[in-house]
């Protein structure tokens, strides 16, 4: 099913998408074999692709036509997510990631780390061969905004009071940044003017805002067969994302306090987990996360009325429907 989709999605790009896919599941030069083990297995672990998509696309919209330079910022964009992936699974301790273990799971802290950060040193590398600054810029500023949203998230770790505003800005800088980045990227390669790049630098933000809403509001609806891995994570993690949110600004009293009581218990338990996702189902918090998911997605959409209609145009604004609709 995610490969029939992909294909809709993205069939304007497909060729290049192909050849960005070749290229990352290609052996990374390194002489640490160990590290292109890691790179290996994780790259090779599937994957949307979204970010190398949302470049192509970008790249392709503008009318670009250095097609090396697009597919070498669509790598970039790749490695940097699974950078981020590697980082994540280390600092949540997570034993799965894409239905299978994890490289933190599989070669421990240690290596993974290492691996995680060699993905980024790369991709920079990448960057300063392409050559272009604002480029570069947008893809560090991106990095910057990623770990400061991760070390926020911690700083927010079971603290049920975190407010809309703060997890607004965590959920923008580990998703939105890097899709926003990306678009910008694929814009400045295809030598856009201005008006352009910034109209898809605001695309990529309020489509990665849109996207990490769906995701966390996954979290409590969605079947882990699908998902690719477990569902409830957030909770048992200790991360209070907007299901949470809304339901204890909105909720009953009584109901409040029941979250508030199974939220505080150390470790979360299976009980627990699954208690927290059936309250969150039944007074629709989960519903009111798609909806406002929903609120960035129209905004990310309309970013793209000045464009002119074409099949890149199309398949943007087909991701901003998709995104609402994904259950995986």
């Amino acid at each position: 099913m995610q490969t029939a989709l992909q294909a809709l999605l993205f069939a304007p790009i497909a060729e290049d998408l192909a050849e960005v896919e070749r290229r990352v599941q290609a052996t990374v030069q390194t002489r640490a074999p160990r590290i292109a083990e890691v790179a290996a297995y994780v790259l090779g672990s599937g994957g949307k692709r979204v970010r190398p998509a949302l470049l192509l696309l970008a790249h392709r919209l503008c009318g670009g036509t250095d097609r090396e330079a697009a597919l070498e910022l669509a790598a970039v964009a790749e490695y940097m997510h699974v950078a981020t992936l590697i980082h994540d699974d280390i600092v949540d301790n997570a034993a799965m990631r894409r239905g299978r273990p994890s490289a933190n799971i599989t070669w421990g802290p240690a290596v993974s780390v290492l691996a995680g950060d060699f993905l980024y040193a790369r991709a920079i590398q990448m960057l300063v061969a392409h050559g272009d600054f604002a480029v570069l810029k947008a893809f560090a500023d991106a990095t910057v905004a990623m770990t400061e949203a991760e070390i926020l998230e911690l700083c927010w770790e079971r603290n049920p009071d975190i407010p809309y505003e703060e997890y607004l800005a965590i959920i923008t800088g580990k998703t939105a940044a890097l899709f926003s980045a990306a678009c910008r990227g694929g814009a400045r390669a295809a030598g856009a003017p201005a008006e352009q790049v910034e109209a898809l630098t605001e695309f990529g933000l309020n489509l990665g805002i849109g996207f990490q809403l769906v995701d966390d509001a996954l979290d409590f609806m969605a079947h882990e067969e699908l998902l690719g891995k477990p569902v409830g994570n957030d909770v048992k993690e200790g991360k209070i994302t907007y299901p949470l949110i809304h339901l204890l600004q909105t909720g009953p009293a009584e109901v409040r306090d029941v979250l508030l009581k199974r939220l505080g218990r150390l470790p979360i338990g299976d009980g627990d987990v699954e208690a927290i996702r059936a309250l969150v189902r039944e007074h629709r918090a989960d519903e009111a996360t798609l909806a406002e998911a929903e609120r960035y997605l129209h905004k990310a959409r309309a970013c793209l009325t000045p464009f002119a209609d074409g099949p890149a145009k199309a398949s943007l604004a087909t991701m901003v429907d998709f995104v609402l609709q994904r259950r995986w």
